[in-house]
């Protein structure tokens, strides 16, 4: 089968204020929607089980500023780190380029340190933001794809992008790499989301999943990425290495949930309204 999909321009909303135009790029603000349906969900979560979902809803702001922060540094730091080092400001401009594992290496540490802060159960909390954090995650990597940013190699395959590969090769479809994690995000939201109806799970099982998930799937995604955009060393790119860190500790830390004795959480039965004055009489 061909190629199914065919190229399109990026998509950009014109905003009116007053007398000027803000142009609303389709990655900014599929971006920002993934930031609010995620944090929607993971609120929801928590109000289900009984804990606070104002804790995550005070949290997000900090991991808006760790993704874009962790995200552009971990980019100069992987796939330009000569241009970026001989130019410090170029970390600065947190808009241009962003790498998935800076943004979990700055959020990550934040999120503990933040529901320790607050006092809460921190396995607890971690598995609403996981759950959030997949759909959000989907929607981020739609607007890569949208934005075409995240090209890969030469394919025939059916889900290959026409018009995006390196060069502008005429004719030619690639591998969408934004496409790809996308779907492969909205799979694993949707796994959580049965996981929650099924049954009840040891507290932390979400997050060390997501993580466990993504290590090969990343893995193997990176072979088909350009050596023009990500470097390899040692025959892997710095985004394989990254993988198989986060796989092993993923490994690591699944074994010890599901060892773990700790209590489980299970959603909050609503407590009956109390009765009117009219239903009294």
């Amino acid at each position: 089968m061909k190629p199914l999909i065919p190229w399109f321009e990026a998509p950009v909303l014109e905003i009116p204020l007053g007398d000027i135009i803000i142009p609303l790029h389709g990655f900014g603000f599929l971006v920002a929607i993934g930031f609010i349906v995620g944090g929607k969900v993971a609120m929801g979560r928590a109000e289900r089980l009984g804990l606070d979902p104002e804790v995550i809803n005070r949290l997000i702001g900090w991991l808006v500023v760790g993704t874009f922060v962790g995200g552009h540094v971990g980019y100069g730091l992987m796939y330009q780190p000569e241009e970026y080092l001989a130019n410090p400001i170029e970390f600065l401009k947190v808009w241009q380029g962003l790498s998935s594992f800076g943004g979990f290496a700055v959020c990550v540490p934040i999120s503990i340190w933040f529901f320790y802060k607050e006092k809460v159960p921190v396995w607890p909390y971690l598995d609403c933001l996981a759950h959030g954090m997949a759909v959000g995650w989907f929607f981020g990597r739609m607007g890569c794809f949208v934005a075409h940013d995240h090209p890969g190699t030469a394919t025939d395959f059916w889900l290959g992008v026409q018009g995006i590969c390196q060069g502008d090769q005429q004719g030619l479809a690639c591998h969408d790499m934004g496409l790809y994690e996308a779907l492969w995000s909205l799979s694993v939201f949707l796994l959580f989301t049965g996981m929650d109806r099924w049954r009840t799970f040891v507290p932390g099982l979400y997050v060390v999943l997501i993580g466990t998930l993504y290590g090969p799937v990343r893995f193997g995604m990176d072979f088909l990425r350009p050596e023009s955009t990500d470097p390899t060393y040692g025959g892997f790119t710095p985004g394989q290495y990254w993988a198989g860190v986060l796989t092993v500790i993923g490994v690591a830390f699944l074994v010890q949930r599901l060892r773990s004795s700790d209590t489980h959480f299970e959603p909050v039965e609503p407590s009956p309204e109390e009765p009117t004055e009219a239903a009294e009489g």
